[in-house]
């Protein structure tokens, strides 16, 4: 099939890697940028980019001249491919766009919003008129269902195995990224708040420097303020005795991708529990939730504790095993394309 993809395509992005599954699976990709694409703007810094996209997303996307420059750049391209099917990620079409679209080629438009509830900003996909709608979050599909009628799936987040994998670390590497408990991605209040207790481990958070409005000085020694992408993660997260991987709570009842890429990358992971987990490991075999702080804090030192390093090894095998085999970006489309196909029999 052509099947064009409608995202935001940059380093360890959800697009990218279903563009990479899906050529994989023997179909033609067609990338379509949903967005401006400030990463070309190195001038300008990863904040300064950041700042610049805000700006762009917030004010000047908004006014109709310019969103229309956008949507007509898509026109195009359907106008030019034979497109069978469109995969869009996160809530980019409005209503009049995929309109036009259809008017252009009927084939079915779905979105995969990879994304916590909190993320959903103007929610244009309530009436949009996607054909099918994926979430990451049993919460969501099931309000959306039972509430608003919509043709609602829970399709969770997974990993790439070709980028999340595990990789040899070299002494300099393993000296880089050891640690007691590490983590990557960008700071958050919920994530500060909850670091802020964890001070006297060695920790070290891997990605860009928080926002200057967002200070909290317990953890300033944990900041590392580089970020790491495929084999550095890799290595970062392996290196590390315990990933944590603190859910948002707006994650009502899924997981995050960093769920499936830390056992893809040989790591061990304690994680918040969500309900949703039980469909997805073995809790205690292929993966360890923590209820509240005093939980997390006890396994914290159980897994720490030498005594267990056999566990903790068993643990981090049997989770690379479960999630390499049931938990791919390949294993995910494949549902997709199952639930359309059932669906249109």
């Amino acid at each position: 099939m052509n099947i064009a993809i409608i995202g935001k395509f940059y380093k360890e992005s959800a697009a990218n890697h279903i563009e990479e599954t899906l050529q994989e699976m023997g179909h033609t990709t067609i990338r379509v940028e949903a967005e401006v694409n400030f990463m070309q703007y190195k001038l300008l810094g990863f904040r300064g980019r950041n700042i610049t996209k805000t700006f762009y997303n917030q004010f000047l996307s908004k006014i109709p001249k310019i969103r229309n420059i956008k949507a007509n750049a898509i026109y195009k391209i359907y106008k030019k491919i034979n497109i069978d099917f469109t995969i869009v990620l996160h809530d980019f079409l409005s209503k009049q766009e995929i309109t036009t679209i259809k008017r252009i080629t009927p084939s079915p438009i779905v979105l995969w919003f990879p994304d916590a509830i909190s993320n959903f900003q103007k929610a244009m996909f309530f009436v949009a008129g996607y054909d099918y709608l994926f979430f990451v979050d049993k919460y969501i599909v099931e309000k959306l269902k039972s509430e608003f009628n919509l043709n609602t799936y829970y399709l969770p987040q997974c990993c790439n195995p070709k980028a999340h994998r595990v990789v040899e670390s070299t002494q300099i590497d393993k000296d880089l990224y050891s640690c007691d408990i590490t983590n990557a991605g960008n700071f958050y209040p919920s994530r500060m708040a909850l670091y802020q207790h964890l001070t006297q481990y060695n920790f070290k958070m891997w990605g860009p420097k928080p926002s200057f409005w967002l200070t909290v000085p317990e953890v300033k020694k944990m900041i590392t303020g580089k970020i790491v992408f495929n084999d550095e993660k890799s290595k970062a997260f392996s290196a590390a005795k315990i990933v944590l991987n603190n859910l948002h709570p707006a994650v009502i009842n899924g997981v995050n991708k960093r769920m499936f890429e830390i056992p893809a990358c040989g790591g061990f992971q304690i994680t918040s529990h969500r309900d949703a987990i039980n469909e997805l490991f073995e809790i205690g075999k292929e993966i360890v939730t923590y209820t509240d702080f005093n939980d997390l804090k006890t396994k914290i030192d159980y897994y720490l504790d030498s005594t267990n390093e056999t566990e903790r090894q068993r643990i981090i095998e049997a989770g690379y095993q479960r999630t390499i085999k049931e938990h791919t970006y390949k294993n995910r489309l494949e549902t997709m394309f199952s639930i359309i196909t059932n669906f249109e029999k």
